[in-house]
């Protein structure tokens, strides 16, 4: 199912921010479960303390009541996007020009920062550290997402480049992993539109998060979904 939501979301160019507002809340509940190794907070090495500070005041005196956000661009030209849950929690992404990833930031109702982490693009893998802060701005919690991958995004963006021949700000890509700590495997999922072997289609590949091995290659038939597989690991 996980799949099919995947492929569509390359079909469909969601230009409704009020839709954006409504997923913003199912995209923080679902990345806040902890899939990934918690790692120690050392004090010689990352900042444990924050004064960073959501603008409330100004967020709602800019606040379009249609689409419930405020859209800006700051003083680096770096597009932000903000946006709030009743009130109760406020939202911000940051996305620098000509950038693959998106800096999100989610805040208490006091204006504290709560949790921050990067995307490759709105709906794709997790990349780095995802930290946590309490109200008084303490960091509480490390996760490293890229940890389970020896297989780093790094080699994965040379692939799609190289191999799929593919420009990942300019083709409809979505890449997101996943990995399974209980029998220690980690896979990347390279969704995109475009040709495969000199034939164009909808395509799903699976590469190995350990040492970048194809495992599958599945084309998409219609709209329905329907799953051809083109390659397998044996």
């Amino acid at each position: 199912m996980r799949k099919i939501i995947l492929i569509q979301l390359l079909l469909i160019i969601i230009s409704c921010h009020s839709q954006e507002k409504e997923k913003a809340g199912k995209i923080i509940k679902d990345r806040s479960q902890p899939t990934q190794i918690e790692t120690s907070i050392n004090p010689k090495t990352m900042q444990t303390y924050t004064t960073e500070k959501f603008d409330i005041e100004n967020y709602f005196k800019h606040k379009n009541k249609e689409s419930g956000s405020y859209e800006y661009i700051d003083k680096n030209g770096y597009k932000v996007y903000e946006s709030d849950i009743d009130g109760y929690t406020f939202l911000k992404d940051i996305t620098p020009l000509n950038s693959l990833f998106i800096t999100h930031k989610k805040y208490f109702k006091n204006g504290s920062l709560n949790t921050m982490w990067e995307t490759y693009g709105q709906y794709g893998f997790i990349k780095g550290n995802k930290y946590e802060y309490d109200e008084q701005g303490k960091l509480t919690k490390v996760e490293d997402w890229d940890k389970p991958f020896k297989f780093h995004w790094e080699q994965v963006k040379k692939y799609i480049e190289n191999d799929l021949k593919l420009d990942l700000l300019k083709d409809q890509v979505v890449v997101t992993n996943n990995s399974v700590l209980q029998n220690n495997t980690s896979t990347w999922e390279i969704n995109f539109k475009g040709k495969y072997k000199d034939v164009f289609g909808v395509y799903y590949l699976t590469l190995d998060g350990a040492n970048g091995e194809l495992l599958k290659v599945i084309k998409i038939l219609g709209r329905d979904g329907e799953k051809q597989i083109v390659y397998e690991k044996k």
